[in-house]
């Protein structure tokens, strides 16, 4: 398991991490994110997590400073975060899904990036964080995600992981104040079913 560093000053730490890794330690002792990073630290933040299937953009903070700030920022929802994926099914054009999650407000904006042999290349922005909120979004709307174990019924075999990425981040510096983006190419696993959904290699994010 090797995360690969976006950006690492004295406050953040920016990672990529492959598909299959938990961003925390799991009850099946799987090797994670977190325990992985930790040794090359003395002090890592979580702020939030991305699903063990999933790949991409995972922010930490290395310094207790910054914690408040970015606390606040996921709170307030001023942290950016963009996923690509690959939907089962025709998304026709932008949709807005705002069902609520375990009784809270939870809302994605998905956009159509390509369509392909029946599946949509997508674009999904968060708004808020609940737990897997792409995927239960996704599948309530009648496109659940490639590859989804839990929540992709008869799509769930559809690929050997699960088609979403988490390719774009971007946050106020806690100590500088400059806003910061970072984006996390596709990874190899995930881009052949990408261009057959009919998205593009370079997907401007």
């Amino acid at each position: 398991m090797t995360p690969i560093t976006l950006f690492r000053d004295d406050w953040l730490w920016v990672v990529s991490k492959p598909a299959g890794v938990p961003t925390q330690a799991d009850r099946a002792g799987t090797p994670d994110l977190v325990a992985a990073l930790s040794r090359h630290t003395d002090y890592l933040g979580v702020h939030h997590r991305l699903d063990q299937p999933a790949s991409g953009i995972v922010l930490f903070t290395v310094d207790t400073r910054a914690n408040a700030a970015i606390a606040q920022a996921f709170r307030e929802h001023t942290i950016e975060r963009t996923y690509l994926a690959v939907l089962t099914g025709d998304l026709d054009g932008p949709e807005r899904w705002a069902a609520p999650i375990d009784g809270r407000p939870a809302t994605t904006h998905a956009a159509p990036l390509g369509r392909g042999a029946g599946l949509s290349a997508a674009q999904l922005r968060l708004e808020t964080g609940r737990t897997h909120q792409i995927r239960r979004h996704a599948a309530q709307a009648g496109l659940p995600l490639a590859g989804d174990r839990r929540y992709g019924a008869d799509q769930s075999h559809a690929w050997p992981r699960l088609a979403l990425h988490a390719a774009a981040l971007a946050v106020t510096h806690p100590g500088t104040g400059t806003r910061y983006r970072w984006t996390a190419p596709l990874p190899d696993d995930l881009a052949p079913l990408w261009r057959r959904a009919g998205g593009v290699d370079d997907p401007h994010l």
